[in-house]
């Protein structure tokens, strides 16, 4: 999370959940609020185009009969009109090209969120098992690790930091997971420079105890049990780096779940002793060595968790997909209600076709981001569509009763 508006983003949301004494609903109902009011101005900006487009749309209609034949000859004329009655063309887009930028940055906040909720509760864990069984230090930090925990169900969702889907799939470019608990494999690729920009692990935080954990001390906690491997504050191989690629897949400095632990550390959080021994090619002993891997660490003491909540031992799917399918909803019914003002101001150009094409693009786009995001995310998105629809509703109302007193004049 290294892009300033993503880190402000984030500075926002973690203010807001402090002041509203760690609720998810009123931080992300309240953030999403303070978003959509900066992007009112740009939908009234919009609506006074569209009432211009609609004044100059007979004009429009005609050039376009003259010119049939000559669509280079078209484009100047249309050009004149435009100029003529103040019209940028662009306008009409500027409503999206400021929402994907924030859509994306709202989405990357929300997943940096969610990977610090997750190591927070890996580390808690980890705790817990550093401690001998049965003693009142164990049961107290097995207590602090399940409360932290329990504190991410929402709504109906068991974990708000893992997709509102019930699907472990892939579509493309999409991985849809239906888990409770985050998967080894999406831990194990967060890059370097990923971790050692991440606010959890620079500055720390406070537990549900009262007491303070700094960064460095949440890192050597992974460290020693075979969770995480790399020097504190190390962000890899990114000096010189021209290319956010590079810095998105670097794992050679901070990482977690490393491919090989030692076997004391294996036997101390598995419990099974996986060391076996390694010979050279001359069958000469060259040590000891664990098969066990941070994953499998990992998924050893993260298993309480889904088991907690489970069902006939079986570990219960995260959610209902309820969420992507509402957000796609609100997306289609803001594209419906858009489409229906275009053809009440007689806009019925290539323009509004290509729009039209966008709109319906979205509410898919919609399902498959908030089946692979999380729930956070997806409930941000939902009130976010939310919130348009209602505004859209409303400026529209607001620029009717102006028109009819234009024309009533």
């Amino acid at each position: 999370m290294t892009f300033f508006l993503t880190r402000a983003f984030y500075a926002l949301m973690q203010f807001l959940y402090a002041l509203f004494n760690n609720s998810y609903l009123l931080t992300i109902l309240v953030a999403t609020l303070v978003l959509r009011l900066i992007q009112i101005f740009p939908d009234i900006s919009n609506r006074k185009t569209q009432i211009k487009m609609a004044v100059v749309q007979p004009e429009l209609n005609e050039l376009q009969k003259k010119y049939a034949n000559d669509p280079q000859k078209f484009r100047v004329e249309q050009n004149k009109l435009m100029k003529k009655y103040g019209i940028n063309t662009l306008s009409s887009c500027l409503p999206l090209l400021i929402t994907l930028p924030l859509f994306f940055c709202f989405l990357n906040a929300f997943r940096c969120w969610g990977n610090e909720e997750t190591i927070t509760l890996m580390y808690e864990t980890a705790v817990a098992e550093s401690y001998e069984e049965g003693t009142p230090e164990r049961a107290a930090a097995e207590e602090q690790a399940m409360d932290t925990f329990k504190s991410f169900k929402f709504l109906w969702v068991q974990n708000i930091w893992q997709p509102d889907c019930f699907l472990d799939a892939s579509f493309l470019i999409f991985r849809f997971d239906g888990e409770v608990i985050t998967k080894p494999t999406s831990l194990g690729m967060l890059s370097s420079v990923s971790l050692a920009n991440m606010p959890l692990l620079q500055k720390g935080y406070t537990d549900g105890s009262g007491k303070f954990v700094s960064g460095e001390q949440i890192w050597k906690t992974l460290v020693d049990s075979g969770l995480a491997k790399g020097e504190y504050g190390n962000a890899g191989n990114t000096a010189g780096c021209n290319s956010c690629s590079s810095c998105s897949t670097d794992r050679s400095g901070m990482s977690l779940l490393p491919a090989e632990i030692s076997p004391e550390t294996a036997k101390k959080m598995i419990g099974v002793d996986t060391s076996v021994n390694v010979t050279d090619e001359n069958g000469v002993s060259t040590g000891v060595k664990s098969t066990a891997t941070g994953s499998d660490v990992y998924s050893a003491i993260m298993k309480r968790y889904p088991d907690s909540l489970s069902k006939d031992g079986k570990a219960p799917a995260n959610g209902l997909m309820i969420l992507p399918f509402l957000a796609a909803g609100m997306q289609l019914i803001s594209s419906i209600v858009m489409m229906k003002r275009q053809k009440k101001d007689g806009q019925t150009g290539e323009q509004a076709k290509q729009m039209n094409t966008m709109m319906y693009f979205m509410p898919l786009l919609s399902i498959l981001i908030c089946m692979s995001a999380t729930t956070a995310f997806s409930f941000y998105w939902t009130v976010s569509g939310a919130f348009q629809l209602v505004s859209s509703i409303i400026i529209n109302a607001i620029f009717d009763k102006k028109k009819k007193e234009m024309e009533t004049a």
